[in-house]
């Protein structure tokens, strides 16, 4: 039976990983250098907000890219042949663990992102930890936050899917 979970959980991962590389990289808006004169005299009223809101989406690109890593890992998995064992997702998680922390460090502390980003990357380092990291996947507080971290990042225009 764990067997076909862990094939399950590739199976999913390499799915996702598959149709979020075909949604393409043009989510962003181009940026024109004359626009920025003419904005000078709004700059010192909205600098903040927009420099938080510009922070909050590199801060989920950095997580889109942690997931997107941990993906290819088990997709590499799966084009060798090879059976996704409970050791290479508990390796999986902790890179993930690692690559999120790092993106919440770059947070703002009171942004919705980073508490998002902190609230998952915990569930995930529970998962790397477990002795069965697919159950604890499917956990329901790890598919809650997981859920949060892709809505509230969904929010800055980066889509993500955990």
């Amino acid at each position: 039976m764990k067997r076909d979970q862990l094939f399950a959980l590739a199976l999913a991962g390499v799915t996702v990983f598959a149709l979020t590389a075909c949604g393409g990289e043009d989510t962003e808006a181009p940026v024109t250098s004359a626009s920025a004169p003419a904005s000078a005299s709004a700059t010192p009223q909205t600098s903040a907000p927009a420099a938080a809101g510009e922070d909050d989406k590199k801060v989920c690109e950095a997580v889109q890219k942690a997931g997107d890593e941990s993906k290819e890992v088990l997709f590499d998995a799966l084009q060798a042949g090879k059976e996704p064992t409970a050791e290479m997702l508990s390796e999986t998680y902790t890179d993930m663990a690692a690559a999120l922390g790092k993106a919440a460090e770059a947070a703002s502390t009171d942004s919705k992102v980073a508490n998002a980003v902190k609230e998952f990357q915990a569930q995930v380092e529970e998962a790397a930890e477990s002795s069965d990291p697919v159950a604890a996947g499917d956990a329901a507080a790890f598919q809650k936050t997981a859920t949060n971290l892709t809505a509230v990042c969904k929010e800055t225009g980066v889509d993500i899917n955990f």
